[in-house]
């Protein structure tokens, strides 16, 4: 990884594909792990994560020389690798083609790292962020 300075913050959702099964519990666990403990391997510092039945939100701090699309990529490459090879998985769910990704500011992290926290409360109380949760143009 290029050596240098980055204050980059974004958060980035992607969903599971429309054909794929909803992500039980302890496949939510096995992902949300993943992509809290690999950050650094693939090019970011994880502030918050949220894994539900269909889709993923992550705020994280990019590191020098990473393109932000190109790492969700790899990500959903690696992490289908993970769950199918590595966990021996039968039916590890599908991403879809699409993600969303919204820079942050660095005085809106506190705020936007509370939203990922909150994902469960927040789709059961109808009140999610239509920019942060868009996956599409």
């Amino acid at each position: 990884m290029p050596l240098g300075f980055s204050e980059i913050y974004f958060h980035f959702v992607w969903r599971i594909a429309p054909a794929s099964s909803a992500m039980n519990a302890p496949t939510q666990k096995l992902v949300n792990n993943f992509l809290s403990d690999f950050g650094e391997k693939y090019g970011y510092e994880p502030i918050a994560v949220s894994v539900l039945e269909d889709h993923l939100h992550i705020l994280a701090k990019l590191l020098p020389g990473i393109a932000p699309g190109l790492l969700i990529e790899v990500l959903k490459e690696e992490l289908a690798h993970y769950l199918k090879k590595t966990l021996d998985m039968k039916n590890p769910p599908q991403w879809d083609d699409g993600y969303g990704i919204v820079s942050v500011s660095r005085a809106h992290i506190e705020a936007v790292a509370k939203y990922v926290q909150q994902q469960q409360k927040r789709h059961s109380d109808g009140k999610t962020n239509p920019t942060l949760e868009r996956v599409r143009e």
